[in-house]
């Protein structure tokens, strides 16, 4: 971004991004886009942050506390309240019992959706037991904030340690993914705040740091043929790969080929959606700006619009879900920034 103006391309592919999300956790059944965006709907996420990522002159732990106000107190804020819901729907709609609510407890400080990447079979854990399921209190999409702040921390981390140094950054970056890569491979289990997977994000968000700074975007537009060769690699990794779900650790057949898709489908996205810029409607970039919370609550409403009204069509659903949040979003940032300028 140029100052303080946002751009719109941005918040469009973030928008698309919240979308595919909201398809993925719907009843929506839409094969084609369950599969493509399951390549990029969480990653692009991560890459865009870096694309925007701005170091400040601060000492680290003013940065530390600064992202955790941004990231950590959303996930605090939204998984209280929906515990708390929860809660008293049990005490009062299910006679007191509580015994299944204690794990979704746990879950919010463990911010992973599961124990066991049941889906990946590793070299030592080739079967295993019954898997333990987090995050069932409608709040299984807020995994990410502590994803993301653990990915910025650490990246702010190598830039300071590395005085800027591109290549020992990306140096670092690499010994991580390989440790994490082996890792994957070895042992199913999640560790909590997706520490297992926090290398795989930290490529995805320093590519979208290096392409801000090195102008990838414009890059392209002069050797298009090289967007193009990398486009041919992720259609035939994609088809070979299959799709993935990095809140679970399912990486498809291969870890690598996986991030090479989430990069190159990130790419993709952002690329077309910077071309189209002049053409954006405002209304979807409202919705871009605002994908935090549609994160957090879309679940929650979800499940109120399918009691309210049974049998409310799915792609009903998603829309009166966008639209409700990102109003409630939108005002009350309207009444933060009314209220700032009076004090």
């Amino acid at each position: 971004m140029s100052g303080k103006q946002r751009e719109k391309w941005i918040d469009l592919a973030k928008c698309i991004a919240i979308f595919i999300v909201m398809i993925n956790h719907s009843r929506l059944d839409v094969p084609e886009v369950k599969f493509w965006g399951g390549m990029f709907f969480v990653p692009v996420f991560f890459v865009l942050s870096g694309f925007t990522y701005r170091s400040r002159k601060e000492s680290y732990w003013s940065f530390f506390g600064r992202k955790a106000k941004r990231l950590l107190l959303p996930y605090i804020a939204a998984n209280g309240i929906l515990f708390a819901f929860f809660v008293l729907k049990d005490v009062f709609l299910a006679d007191g019992n509580l015994s299944d609510i204690w794990w979704d407890f746990a879950g919010i400080f463990y911010a992973r959706n599961q124990l066991f990447s049941w889906e990946t079979p590793t070299l030592f854990f080739p079967k295993f037991g019954a898997n333990i399921y987090f995050l069932q209190c409608l709040n299984s999409p807020t995994w990410f904030l502590p994803a993301l702040f653990l990915t910025m921390a650490l990246f702010e981390a190598l830039l300071r340690l590395t005085k800027r140094d591109g290549r020992k950054m990306l140096l670092g970056a690499v010994i991580l993914l390989c440790l994490a890569n082996l890792y994957h491979y070895l042992f199913p289990l999640l560790l909590p705040w997706s520490i297992d997977a926090i290398p795989y994000f930290l490529i995805m968000f320093m590519w979208g740091y290096f392409m801000g700074r090195k102008e990838f975007l414009t890059y392209f537009d002069k050797h298009k043929w090289v967007l193009l060769l990398l486009t041919g690699g992720f259609l035939l990794c994609s088809m070979t790969n299959g799709s993935a779900n990095y809140s679970i650790g399912n990486y498809g057949r291969s870890a690598m080929m996986a991030l090479y898709n989430a990069l190159v489908s990130s790419t993709i996205v952002m690329y077309l959606c910077n071309k189209v810029e002049k053409w954006i409607p405002r209304f979807l970039t409202v919705i871009g700006e605002h994908t935090l919370f549609l994160l957090c609550y879309h679940l929650f409403v979800f499940s109120v619009l399918e009691t309210v009204f049974v049998g409310i069509h799915p792609v009903l659903m998603i829309l009166a879900t966008a639209t409700g949040l990102t109003l409630m979003a939108w005002g009350k940032e309207k009444v933060k920034n009314a209220k700032k300028q009076r004090d």
